[in-house]
């Protein structure tokens, strides 16, 4: 089982796309991987270069979002997306989410941005 040190040193990649919310990775229990752990999804974009010294800034890590282990299997887990986005509607009847002067407020779940096998999936 890896510790935390050689953990943050590891890229684990996307190895299938379930739907826009959910992603398998290509590393499971056999890896440490557990229920509730979460990652960044990413991908490299071009590289960037100092307009003043032309010197290669590196590449650019591309967000595509956040994920939280919900299944592990020996050798993949699937992740579904954390980030949210609130969702303003009228109230119809009762409701347990909180109301704001005649509106009511949702969380909905974000999708994730254009995954893709291959995208990098780095511990948090």
């Amino acid at each position: 089982m890896p510790n935390s040190e050689q953990e943050q040193k590891i890229d684990y990649k996307v190895a299938g796309i379930v739907d826009k919310y959910r992603v398998v990775i290509n590393r499971g229990s056999d890896h440490g991987i557990t229920v509730g752990k979460r990652f960044l999804i990413l991908s490299i974009g071009e590289e960037l270069f100092d307009p003043d010294t032309e010197e290669s800034l590196g590449r650019v890590e591309v967000i595509k979002g956040k994920g939280e282990v919900t299944h592990v299997q020996e050798k993949m887990a699937t992740l579904k997306t954390t980030d949210t986005h609130e969702i303003k509607t009228k109230p119809s009847g009762l409701s347990t989410m909180a109301v704001f002067q005649g509106t009511v407020v949702e969380k909905e779940p974000k999708e994730f941005i254009d995954p893709e096998v291959g995208d990098i999936a780095r511990p948090l």
